[in-house]
Order: structure tokens, then sequence, then C-alpha cells
């Protein structure tokens, strides 16, 4: 760290000479001698950073180094900024006052530090250091570091296939168990369990064994909160709604109920039992073969969660020698005799751990001379006391990185374990602490890339992934993880702000988060003088004006909005600003001179920028998402030459915000242009430049305003041609006839991975996008005219159409006919999701080669009779998914389809009032979801035993008295839900399903006392009085959901018969005038959302106090409790998982 860090500062004090600026401050001769003693000290630094490990004195002599560069680094930065002309100012001997006290102030520190430094440069001669040189090795010829990695495919994996084997039978064969299977991975780290985890994960018949998959990184933090929202966010998505413990135990609880699902926590390392059946208890209602699979170091984590264990043993050295070979030798995979022989000696050092055998191989590929390598076998690093083998082999490999690359690698120690980072995000974050800098003609941005492709290389990043726009995510091996961690000690926090009693003094890099919080926070930053990151991923924090008073901050992240005192932070480059409450930026942002990125997310009132906004001569990135009220552009945005990302502009008509503006800068990655129908003529759209903008990949253009005219928005489209190397586009609101000529042309449009055309009304004709080789996603809506995807010629015999293409949607088209005009050509051979909605005239060819296809939906369209031929024998072997909604004329499924439907889990019919089952439904042996909704009495008459079916949803079926007896046939049925059938009775009597879960609205079932399994119920019935005494005999219920039961008034008192009770949740129910009698009985409840209490001492505040609750309770009636003896005993102040307290 110190070795880099002197790196810059001796290149920025180079600097500070040639620009004069030394001589300008009188310290001209000072700062060539200070120079001189930075090199000195430089040259026994790759001998004192090994030292370090083993001898704390010396330890503290670095430190004390990279204290004393900081502040230097900060006294040039400061000097570049107040010294250097800005603006009007033509000369730096300037006489204002400002100037000539800030360069008073600056000499004197300058001469202060020196002197630390000169003390420094002497104390080094009592350790004895060796003198190193510092030239870094040459780069490689082939470039390999500047390569782009799009797409990562993991390495050959060795030496697992037996373990997986062993895995994936316990999972299959935990189907008959009733209770939740726990299996516990165990084995020490970098020995490859998370890889063995994945390849079960990823096993084809884990696949089609689990109705339901999900993977959480747990790590250190085995928070309940944090587990509960990684589960939400992998199955349903992100949801800001669910703050509370309460409302994620409820979600998480709707999406696992009565289905078979396999959680896979990896990395678990907390041996709290308490915390583990707090998890567990939520888990456990599943359906038969629910399973979790566990990874950890610890024996005892194993104990405690698991009722089986896999021990992961070493691998064999033929393995590890195999996996070594890979990355050492490449394709060559034999290597040099010499080579090899040093190689297999590497390979014992490795004990069998597959990430040091990753890394080394990693590290010797670079490699070339023998000596290089014999280096590597005898370093002292294997001898290390406190270091295992596999930490000796990652320290080794951090010691023979470039010394440019190490501050990157242990910058990575801000993110905690298992974080996912964002490599663009990450490099804007190395150039704003100066990690990163331009190299010849290289601007930042690709030395970055360079620095990042090399980390990957060197296997200090892993599981690498891409999505369809080019974002590239990754993260670290916790092993990685701590040895970046130990080389930073004291200077990176990453932490809760629950967790954080008083920082460091020598902290410069900062990340606090907030699981529980919804409170504002305060933190010490008293003796916090060299801080250069601040991320926060919480709650603004109160005393953030501490913090911008004085610090050199060089990169923040805040939601806050009180921002007065951004302009002290002169040093600052980076700044994002998350669901902040602005309205406008505040004009302090534009004082920050130095400013790289500017990230604008989620700002929802953010309507405008401040016209002093160019004065940001230095940014580079304008990132704006998420922020729906921004009525413009900053003002002359053109004049920011710098500019190489700016994701959004307005144009208006006004001088400033015309297109014109967008001429000169070499913009790259996303731009969505609004308000083309501002552009006056084509003219200004062709200064737009947009085919001189080669970084660009993603364009999106958008007109607002249906009143312009066609011919105007063709010419403006027209002028708006991009170069060919564009990956994405997006079409939206274009009021033109014809799209314009450049989207015609294959040269131009042939890299275009997908394409979204919107509500373009007049178009009567597409591009040819049959064509496009790479085309993977096309989206059509709200094209009134267009007769054909494309009308293109082909010749049948020897061209196949839409050959890539994954995904296909159309909507909104009432005069499609066809996907291509031209008949007889194979097509869509990969297509993976069709979903057509409102495209009454389609007809569809037959697509004999999509096996591909996983799901179908097809919506409104009214001249569907029944599922055309288009489909064949076969043919949808792989489709999983099917919708068929609001199609008025659609009779059946034809027989031949059904028999091909092999795989189909989930079928979707709904509004389709003609519609009724086949006779042979049995035959869909992998259908486990079925959902029917506004339709007619027959479909359900026609509905016939399905063996394999779990879950049944049935809607609006307003006259429908009575269910057919089929229902109570299907034996695997676990989960109903039946809403608006206002005129059921009841269930049929043959009703003995296994049936776990039941949501309903139709009260009058006259059966529910037969469903002994159920273990879940929601009643959503508006009209009842009191519960019915028929649920107290469901002896097996866990959870009660009683919403919008409007006249509610009270409950049966033989409802304590309900021992197994955990959750008891009312909502909306106004008119309950009492909780259960004696409700302390039910001892297993956790969630009691409502009580109210009685006069009388069953109904008292006394029956709360063993219940260990938890989640929200809102208590009323509090003026029938006699005295605070009688409140005391609701013993609220032992119920720990209790956050939230409702008092009336």
């Amino acid at each position: 760290m110190a070795d880099a860090l002197l790196a810059i500062v001796i290149e920025n004090l180079g600097h500070f000479v040639r620009d004069e600026l030394a001589s300008f401050l009188g310290v001209g001769e000072l700062t060539e001698k200070l120079r001189g003693k930075l090199r000195l000290i430089r040259a026994v630094l790759k001998d004192a950073e090994k030292k370090q490990i083993t001898n704390d004195a010396v330890k503290e002599w670095l430190q004390q180094l990279g204290d004393s560069a900081y502040v230097l680094d900060d006294i040039l930065d400061e000097c570049s900024i107040t010294l250097k002309p800005h603006g009007d100012d033509k000369c730096i001997t300037s006489f204002h006052p400002v100037k000539i006290l800030a360069c008073r102030n600056i000499g004197k520190r300058m001469k202060e530090v020196a002197k630390r430094i000169d003390d420094i440069a002497e104390e080094r001669n009592k350790f004895g250091f060796q003198r190193v040189g510092v030239t870094e090795e040459h780069q490689r010829g082939d470039d390999e570091w500047r390569q782009t990695i799009s797409t990562v495919t993991e390495p050959k994996v060795y030496g697992r296939d037996k373990d997986k084997e062993q895995i994936v039978e316990f999972l299959l064969n935990a189907s008959e168990s009733e209770e939740l299977f726990v299996c516990s991975i165990v084995g020490v780290g970098g020995q490859g369990k998370t890889t063995l985890a994945q390849m079960v994960y990823n096993d084809e018949r884990v696949k089609t064994h689990f109705d339901l998959k999900i993977w959480v990184c747990v790590s250190d933090d085995f928070s309940l909160m944090k587990i509960l929202e990684s589960i939400i966010e992998n199955t349903i998505g992100k949801n800001l709604d669910l703050l509370s413990l309460e409302s994620r135990k409820k979600k998480v609880q709707d999406i696992l109920q009565n289905k078979r699902y396999l959680l896979v926590l990896d990395d678990v390392w907390s041996e709290d039992q308490e915390k583990w059946n707090k998890l567990k208890s939520l888990l456990q209602l599943g359906k038969k073969g629910a399973s979790i699979l566990v990874t950890t170091r610890l024996q005892i984590v194993a104990s405690i969660m698991g009722t089986k264990v896999h021990p992961l043993a070493q691998l064999s050295d033929d393995d590890i020698w195999s996996l070594f070979k890979q990355h050492a030798f490449g394709a060559n995979r034999e290597g040099r005799a010499e080579l090899v022989e040093i190689g297999q000696k590497l390979v014992r050092k490795c004990v069998g751990s597959p990430l040091a055998a990753k890394v080394l191989g990693s590290l010797l590929r670079f490699k070339s001379d023998e000596h290089q390598w014999i280096s590597v076998v005898e370093s002292e690093f294997w001898n290390l006391a406190d270091d295992n083998q596999v930490m000796s082999a990652l320290r080794l490999s951090y010691f023979n990185l470039k010394l440019s690359l190490r501050p990157c690698f242990t910058f990575c120690a801000v993110f905690p374990k298992d974080f996912k980072m964002v490599k663009e995000n990450l490099i804007q974050l190395w150039m704003a602490n100066g990690l990163v800098a331009s190299r010849g003609n290289l601007q930042m941005e690709h030395v970055g890339n360079e620095v990042w492709n090399e980390l990957y290389q060197r296997s200090f990043f892993q599981e690498v992934e891409s999505d369809l726009a080019g974002n590239i995510t990754f993260k670290m091996h916790d092993l990685v993880h701590d040895l970046a961690q130990s080389i930073m000690g004291e200077e990176c926090v990453s932490c809760d702000v629950s967790k954080l009693t008083n920082l460091p003094i020598r902290v410069h890099h900062i990340r606090l988060f907030d699981n529980k919080s919804k409170d504002d926070y305060m933190i010490p930053f008293q003796n916090v003088d060299s801080l250069r990151t601040f991320l926060e991923y919480t709650r603004p924090c109160k005393n953030l004006d501490a913090l911008l008073s004085s610090t050199p901050l060089r990169a923040l992240r805040t939601s806050s909005y009180q921002l007065s005192s951004l302009k002290n932070l002169i040093h600052l480059r980076y700044l994002e600003l998350y669901r902040s409450d602005i309205t406008t930026l505040p004009a302090s942002v534009c004082k920050l001179q130095k400013l790289q990125t500017l990230k604008l997310r989620g700002c929802c009132f953010l309507s405008s920028f401040p016209k002093t906004f160019t004065k940001l001569q230095d940014l580079r990135h304008l990132i704006i998402e998420d922020c729906p009220s921004l009525k413009s552009t900053p003002f002359k945005i053109g004049e920011l030459t710098s500019l190489q990302t700016l994701t959004n502009f307005i144009v208006d008509s006004k001088i400033g915000f015309r297109l014109a503006e967008l001429h000169n800068l070499q913009l790259g990655g996303k731009l969505y242009i609004k308000g083309l129908e501002n552009v006056s003529n084509e003219e200004d759209a062709r200064k737009a430049n947009l085919i001189g903008k080669k970084d660009l990949n993603r364009l999106y253009l958008s007109w607002d305003d249906s009143q312009v005219s066609g011919v105007h928005a063709e010419r403006v489209f027209d002028a708006l041609e991009p170069h060919s190397g564009l990956k994405h586009v997006g079409v939206d609101g274009y009021m033109g006839t014809q799209f314009p000529r450049w989207m015609r042309n294959i040269y131009i449009v042939k890299g275009l991975v997908s394409i979204i055309l919107y509500d373009c009304k007049n178009c009567r004709q597409l591009p040819p996008f049959g064509k496009l080789p790479c085309l993977d996603i096309l989206f059509v809506s709200g094209m009134r005219d267009i007769k054909y995807i494309d009308d293109d010629l082909y010749e049948p015999a020897t061209e196949k159409a839409l050959t890539s293409l994954k995904k296909l949607t159309l909507e909104g088209l009432p005069n499609l006919e066809r996907v291509l005009e031209v008949e007889g050509i194979e097509m869509l051979p990969q297509l993976l999701n069709l979903d057509i909605t409102n495209v009454p005239k389609l007809t569809l060819p037959p697509l004999p080669s999509v096996k591909s296809l996983s799901s179908l939906s097809i919506r409104k369209f009214s001249r569907l009779m029944e599922l055309p031929g288009t489909f064949e024998l076969g043919t949808l072997s792989g489709l999983e998914s099917l919708t068929i909604d609001r199609c008025n004329e659609i009779e059946s499924l034809s027989e031949q389809l059904l028999q091909g439907l092999s795989s189909l889990k989930t079928l979707n019919i709904g509004g389709c009032p003609q519609f009724v089952f086949p006779h042979n439904m049995t035959n869909l042996t992998s259908l486990c979801e079925l959902i029917v909704s506004r339709g007619d009495e027959k479909i359900l008459e026609s509905l016939e035993d399905i063996p394999s079916l779990q879950s049944l949803y049935l809607n609006h079926f307003l006259s429908l008295r009575s269910f057919p007896d089929c229902l109570g046939a299907m034996t695997s049925l676990q989960n109903l839900k039946i809403y608006s059938f206002p005129k059921l009775s009841s269930l049929p009597d043959n009703f003995h399903t296994p049936l776990r879960a039941l949501c309903t609205s139709s009260y009058q079932l006259s059966s529910l006392k037969n469903l002994i399994h159920l273990r879940y119920l929601d009643l959503y019935v508006s009209d009842i009085t009191t519960l019915r005494a028929s649920v107290c005999e469901l002896q097996k219920l866990q959870t009660l959901k009683l919403q919008r039961c409007y006249f509610l008034s009270s409950f049966p008192k033989q409802f304590t018969k309900l021992q197994n009770l955990r959750h008891l949740v009312i909502k909306t129910c106004p008119s309950l005038l009492s909780t259960p009698f004696r409700i302390g009985e039910l001892t297993c409840l956790k969630t009691l959302t409502n009580f109210i209490v009685g006069s009388e001492t069953e109904f008292g505040l006394a029956e709360l106090h063993n219940l260990q609750l938890g989640g929200k309770l809102y208590i009323n009636g509090l003026e029938n409790v006699s005295d605070e003896e009688d409140a005391r005993k609701a013993n609220l102040i032992g119920k720990k998982d209790l956050n939230r307290l409702y008092l009336s």
C-alpha cells in the first residue's frame, strides 16, 4: 500500500514542480529534496512491506509513512485547486488576498510534512532494509488485460463429482420427510464448498425436483432481516415496501407456502442456536422434501443447523495438479518440463485447496522464467507462523502484483464479504481515490478496466456475471477479502451502523449500512482527519456536516438533502445522491472543481440543475436513474468536454438545451434522449453526432408529443444515425410511417442484441430484423398498421430467421398477420419466451424447432379457438409455463398439443368463457400449478384429477354453488385459493386431500373441519360476524389470517384448541370487540398483531406474559387496565423480537 501511495505522491510532486506551483510558493528547493527522500524510502519499501508481517515496529514505521504521504497528497491536491487558473483567471500570480493567505498556509504545511518525512527517512536505517528496484514488470505483449470480459464461463471443476452425487441423492431422497431437511457442507476456507453447492444447485435433477430454488449469501452477519430480504429479492425481486421484520416474515411465508423449495445458505458463521431456531421455524411451511443446503467452515454450525453433515475432504494431488495446470499453463496444458517439475512442488504446498491452486496458477501464468517459479517455491511467506498454507499462497500472490494494482485490490475491503460489486462503479471509486490515472493515450477508465481484468485473471475476483446491457458484477472469495482487510487494517471500516462505536484515527475508507433502523443516526467524526471515502447505504447521517466541513474526502455516497457544506469538499471526485428529497441540485455541488462522477439515483423530486453546472469541467460521468420529475438537462452541457457518460438528455427548443450540445461529447454506455418533438429540423438532429460516439452501446429515443408531423419525425430520426457498434436500441412515441434508412442497413444494426419499439403508431413496416445475427430480445407494441415483423425476402432452402432470438413480445398490433411475409422459412430456433397480447389477426406458422420454448403467453386473442397446429407434436417438450387469457373463442387445448407438454408446470386460463379442459389432463405429469379465473361453470365441471397438481387458484366464478367431485380426488393438492365465489357453500364431500394452505373469500364452507392437515388459513370474508367453531378443530393450523372481515366481532371460546398456532394476523377488522379467550394458553404463538384488553381476567394483559411475540403488536382497550401492576404483567420488556408497538 505505502509503495503504491508513494509512487502517486512522487508523480504529483513532479507535476507540482513542472507547473511552477512549487516556485510560486517558495518551496521549489524543498520539493526537490522531498522527491529525493521519497525515492530513497521507496527503494526499500518492497522489503519493508514483507517485514511488517512479522515486525510490529516496521508496521508502525510504514503507517507513519502512509499518514505523511496522505497529508502530502492532500496538500498537493489543494495546490492544484487553489492556485491553478480556473475560469477567467489567466495566471497563478494573482494577488487576491484569499490566494495570498492560501499560499502562506500551504507553504507552512509543506515544510511541516517535509520535516516529518525527513525523520521517517532517517529512521529507515535502523531496520536494515534491503534496497530493491522499483521498476514494475513489463506488461504482457498480447495485452490480455485489455480484453473485455463479456461472458464468463466457470473453469472445469475437478474432484467433486462424487460429492455432488451424494448431496443430490440426499436432497432427492428427502422428499418423503415431513420435517424440513437440512444438509451442511463443512470444510476449511478455500476448499470449494461454494463451488460444490453451485454444482448441486444447477444440477438438472435438482432443477426438476424442486418447485423453487433460492441462493442466499449469509457470511458473518446471520441477520434474520437480511436473510428474509435476500429470499424475497431472489424470488419476486426487490421490494422497498417491506421494511419491518414482520412484513418480511409474512412475505416469505407466502412465497414458500406449500412449495418444495431448496434454500442454499452459503458461508454461515453464526453459532447462535436461537437465531437458527427462529429462521428454521419460519421456514417449516413447505411441503415434503423442502430442503436447506448450508455451507460453513465450522463443525459446530453444522451441528446446530443440520440433520445431515457432508464433510468436504481435500482434493487429491492429481486433481489439484489438473486445476493448477489449467490456470498456470492456459491452452498449453502440459507446459515446459522444467516448469512442470517446479509446479508439482508448489501443488504439494496447496494442501488440497482449490483456491490456493487457482491463485498460484494464475500468478505463475505470467512468469515464464524458471527462476521466477523457483522464487515462489522458496518464498519466506510459506513459513509465516500466523498464516495457513492457503493464506500464504494468497499473500504471496498479492506481493507479486504490480505496485499499481495493490491499492486497487485492497480498496475492495471497503465492501463487505459476499457483496456483489459493480465493475464500473468500482473503477470510478478507484479514479476518485487517485488509484488509477490516465496513461499516455489511455483514459483513466481504460486503465481501470486493465487493472480490473488483471485482478480477475489472477483470481482475486470471482462469480463474474454480465447482463445483456454489458453491466459486469463480481465478488471476492471470503479468504481473499480477509487478505485485503488484513492489509488495510484500521484504514478501512465496513460495518452496520448499530455496531459502530469509535472510528480509528487512521481510517481512510468507510462504508456503513443498517439492516434494521429506519431512523437517522450519528457517528463520531471528531478525530477523523484523513477520510477519503464515505459510502452510506442507510438512512442519512445526522451529523454529516461535521464530515463535510473539513475532511479531504474523495468519494461520497449519501441520501442526505442537507448539502450546503458540500462546497468545503474541494477534493471530492465522486458524489452519489440516492433517494434524496432534493428538488434542485444544490449550487454548492458546482463548486466541486475536481468532481469526476455524479450519480443521481431515486431522487424523485429532482426537477432541475443550477445554471452554474458547467463549472464542473472535470466531470466525466453524469448518471441519472429513477428521477421522474426531471424537466431538463443541465444548461449548455456541451461545455463539459470531459464528459464520457450522460445517461439522460432532455431536448428543449431553447439554446443550451438543443441536441447540438451533444456534438463534441465523446459519450459511451447508455444514452436516453427524450423530448425529440422539440428538435426543429434534421440538421439540428445531425448535430448530436451520434455516429461519432463509438463507445455508445445503448440508445433510447423518445417523442412525447403526438402532434408532431410524421414527416418531421422521420427526418429527425434519420439524422440520428448511430455508429455500427450499438448493442441496444429503443424507440418510444415515434410518429413516422417508416423507420430510418440506417435501421435497414445491416452493417449498422448487425450487432444489436435487443430492440424495443413502443407506441410507434403510424409505422407501416419494420426493418428486416429477422436477419440480425445477435438479436436476443424483440419487443414490439402499439403499432396499428404493420402486417409483418419482417417482410424481407428469404431463400427457404438455405436461410433461417431470428436465429438468436430468446424473447419475443408482441402486443397491441391489430393488423399483424404473420411474423414473416415469406412463408415456409424456419425461424426462432432458440426462442425461450413468447408473449402475444391483443394481436387478433396473427397466424403463427408451424414452429417445428422451438423445443427451447419455456414460457408461452397468449392474451386478448379473440379469434383463437384452440392453440393452432403451430406447435407440432413434441416441439413444446420444454414448455414450463402456459398462459391463455381473455381469448373469448378458445374452446380447449388440442390433444396433439397436450401430448407434447411433458414439462409443463404452470397453466393459467383466465377470461375464456368457452374454454373446457380436455379429457386427458392426467397426461400432464409435471403440472403442479393451475390458475383458472373469470370463466363459465363448465370449465370447472370439465376438470379431471391431475395427480401431480399441488396448487390450485380459482377466482371470480359468480354463479358456482359447488365444486366438482374431481377436486376431492386430487391427492397431491396442498395449496388452494378461492376468491369471488359468492354462492359457494361447501367443498366436495370426498375432499380428503392433504391440503396445507387455504385462502378464501367464501366462508360458507361446511367441510373445513375435514382439512386435518391444514397449516395455513387466510380468510378474506367481509360479512362474517364470528369465527366458525370448525376452524378450532384444525389442530395442525400454524397461521391464521383474517383480512377485511368488516363485521367480525368475536372468536369462539374453544379457540385455544389451536395449540400449534404460531401466527394470528388481523387486518382491517374494525368491528372486533375482543381477542380470543385465554389466548395466553397458545404458547407457540409468535405473532399476534392485535390484542384487545377486556374487563374480564381472561382478556387481561396477563395473557401476554408468557408469549414470545415478535413483529407488530397493537394493544387496544388500555382503559380497562386496573393499575400499573396489571400493566406490568404484559411483560413487554421480555419480548425481544417485538419491533413495533402501538398503544390505544
